[in-house]
Protein backbone atom coordinates (compact mmCIF):
# COMPACT_ATOMS: atom_id res chain seq x y z
CA UNK A 1 0.00 0.00 0.00
CA UNK A 2 1.29 3.46 -0.77
CA UNK A 3 1.69 5.99 2.02
CA UNK A 4 1.95 9.18 -0.02
CA UNK A 5 -0.74 11.04 1.90
CA UNK A 6 -0.96 9.27 5.24
CA UNK A 7 0.93 7.45 7.97
CA UNK A 8 0.31 3.70 7.82
CA UNK A 9 -1.52 2.00 10.67
CA UNK A 10 0.94 -0.44 12.18
CA UNK A 11 0.12 -4.14 12.31
CA UNK A 12 -1.38 -5.04 15.67
CA UNK A 13 -2.37 -1.44 16.48
CA UNK A 14 -5.42 -0.99 18.67
CA UNK A 15 -8.59 -0.76 16.60
CA UNK A 16 -9.92 2.55 17.88
CA UNK A 17 -11.09 5.81 16.37
CA UNK A 18 -7.82 7.68 16.96
CA UNK A 19 -5.72 5.07 15.20
CA UNK A 20 -8.01 5.02 12.16
CA UNK A 21 -9.00 8.71 12.01
CA UNK A 22 -5.45 10.13 12.10
CA UNK A 23 -4.36 8.73 8.71
CA UNK A 24 -7.80 9.43 7.23
CA UNK A 25 -7.46 13.03 8.40
CA UNK A 26 -4.07 13.18 6.68
CA UNK A 27 -5.69 11.97 3.43
CA UNK A 28 -8.48 14.55 3.79
CA UNK A 29 -5.90 17.30 4.28
CA UNK A 30 -3.94 16.14 1.23
CA UNK A 31 -7.03 16.01 -0.99
CA UNK A 32 -8.69 19.21 0.17
CA UNK A 33 -12.39 20.04 -0.01
CA UNK A 34 -14.47 17.78 -2.23
CA UNK A 35 -16.34 20.71 -3.81
CA UNK A 36 -13.05 22.18 -5.05
CA UNK A 37 -11.83 18.95 -6.65
CA UNK A 38 -11.82 18.05 -10.33
CA UNK A 39 -14.13 15.25 -11.47
CA UNK A 40 -11.24 12.74 -11.45
CA UNK A 41 -10.25 13.66 -7.90
CA UNK A 42 -13.87 13.50 -6.75
CA UNK A 43 -13.95 9.84 -7.83
CA UNK A 44 -10.81 9.23 -5.73
CA UNK A 45 -12.32 11.09 -2.78
CA UNK A 46 -15.50 9.00 -3.02
CA UNK A 47 -13.38 5.84 -3.09
CA UNK A 48 -11.62 7.01 0.07
CA UNK A 49 -14.98 7.64 1.73
CA UNK A 50 -16.03 4.10 0.83
CA UNK A 51 -12.81 2.74 2.35
CA UNK A 52 -13.46 4.83 5.46
CA UNK A 53 -16.95 3.31 5.79
CA UNK A 54 -15.42 -0.17 5.55
CA UNK A 55 -12.81 0.71 8.20
CA UNK A 56 -15.57 1.61 10.63
CA UNK A 57 -17.05 -1.87 10.12
CA UNK A 58 -13.66 -3.43 10.83
CA UNK A 59 -12.84 -1.31 13.82
CA UNK A 60 -16.15 -1.43 15.60
CA UNK A 61 -19.27 0.57 16.25
CA UNK A 62 -22.81 -0.33 15.34
CA UNK A 63 -21.74 -2.12 12.13
CA UNK A 64 -18.87 -4.15 13.58
CA UNK A 65 -18.29 -7.48 11.88
CA UNK A 66 -18.80 -10.75 13.70
CA UNK A 67 -15.25 -11.72 12.78
CA UNK A 68 -13.88 -8.61 14.52
CA UNK A 69 -15.86 -9.38 17.67
CA UNK A 70 -14.62 -12.97 17.62
CA UNK A 71 -11.01 -11.77 17.20
CA UNK A 72 -11.38 -9.40 20.14
CA UNK A 73 -13.05 -12.06 22.31
CA UNK A 74 -10.46 -14.75 21.47
CA UNK A 75 -7.60 -12.38 22.31
CA UNK A 76 -9.25 -11.05 25.46
CA UNK A 77 -9.24 -7.53 24.00
CA UNK A 78 -11.88 -6.26 26.37
CA UNK A 79 -11.89 -5.02 29.94
CA UNK A 80 -14.08 -6.36 32.72
CA UNK A 81 -15.36 -4.08 35.46
CA UNK A 82 -18.16 -4.18 38.00
CA UNK A 83 -17.41 -7.87 38.42
CA UNK A 84 -19.87 -10.10 40.27
CA UNK A 85 -18.50 -13.44 41.42
CA UNK A 86 -20.55 -16.62 41.65
CA UNK A 87 -22.22 -17.14 45.02
CA UNK A 88 -20.92 -20.70 45.52
CA UNK A 89 -17.72 -20.65 43.43
CA UNK A 90 -16.30 -17.39 44.72
CA UNK A 91 -13.25 -17.36 42.39
CA UNK A 92 -15.43 -17.61 39.27
CA UNK A 93 -16.78 -14.51 37.53
CA UNK A 94 -20.55 -14.80 37.09
CA UNK A 95 -21.21 -11.47 35.36
CA UNK A 96 -19.30 -8.28 34.59
CA UNK A 97 -19.55 -5.05 32.67
CA UNK A 98 -17.44 -5.11 29.50
CA UNK A 99 -15.58 -2.32 27.70
CA UNK A 100 -14.66 -3.28 24.12
CA UNK A 101 -11.72 -1.69 22.21
CA UNK A 102 -14.13 0.46 20.15
CA UNK A 103 -15.59 1.99 23.32
CA UNK A 104 -18.77 -0.06 23.25
CA UNK A 105 -20.10 -1.39 26.50
CA UNK A 106 -21.45 -4.86 27.05
CA UNK A 107 -22.02 -7.62 29.57
CA UNK A 108 -20.03 -10.78 30.22
CA UNK A 109 -22.14 -13.67 31.55
CA UNK A 110 -20.86 -17.10 32.54
CA UNK A 111 -23.53 -19.48 31.24
CA UNK A 112 -21.92 -22.78 32.34
CA UNK A 113 -19.66 -23.17 35.34
CA UNK A 114 -17.72 -26.38 35.77
CA UNK A 115 -18.38 -27.30 39.40
CA UNK A 116 -15.50 -29.81 39.58
CA UNK A 117 -12.84 -27.40 38.37
CA UNK A 118 -14.60 -24.18 39.41
CA UNK A 119 -14.04 -22.72 35.96
CA UNK A 120 -16.13 -21.10 33.25
CA UNK A 121 -17.00 -23.60 30.53
CA UNK A 122 -19.37 -21.41 28.51
CA UNK A 123 -20.15 -17.70 28.35
CA UNK A 124 -21.68 -14.83 26.39
CA UNK A 125 -20.43 -11.29 25.87
CA UNK A 126 -22.72 -8.61 24.48
CA UNK A 127 -21.58 -5.63 22.34
CA UNK A 128 -24.02 -2.80 23.03
CA UNK A 129 -23.33 -0.59 19.99
CA UNK A 130 -24.12 -3.42 17.56
CA UNK A 131 -26.59 -5.43 19.69
CA UNK A 132 -24.50 -8.51 18.85
CA UNK A 133 -23.57 -11.28 21.27
CA UNK A 134 -20.46 -13.46 21.22
CA UNK A 135 -21.15 -16.98 22.51
CA UNK A 136 -18.68 -19.59 23.70
CA UNK A 137 -20.51 -22.91 23.82
CA UNK A 138 -19.46 -25.29 26.56
CA UNK A 139 -15.93 -26.66 26.36
CA UNK A 140 -14.99 -30.27 27.12
CA UNK A 141 -12.41 -31.00 29.80
CA UNK A 142 -10.31 -34.08 30.52
CA UNK A 143 -9.84 -35.71 33.93
CA UNK A 144 -7.14 -33.14 34.77
CA UNK A 145 -9.48 -30.23 34.04
CA UNK A 146 -7.69 -29.21 30.85
CA UNK A 147 -9.81 -28.08 27.90
CA UNK A 148 -9.69 -30.75 25.20
CA UNK A 149 -12.47 -29.48 22.93
CA UNK A 150 -13.27 -25.79 22.52
CA UNK A 151 -16.11 -25.02 20.12
CA UNK A 152 -15.61 -22.00 17.88
CA UNK A 153 -17.06 -18.73 19.12
CA UNK A 154 -20.22 -17.60 17.38
CA UNK A 155 -21.88 -14.20 16.96
CA UNK A 156 -25.56 -13.49 16.66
Amino acid sequence: MSTYNHSPISTGAAANAGVVNTPIGQIDAALGQLSALTTTNKVVANAINEVNANLIKITGGSTISGNQLIAWAESGAYQLSSITYHGTYTNVVATATVLWPDGSGGTFTATTINTTWEAIDAYTITHSLSSKTVTQSAVTRNSDGNVTVKPNLSVA
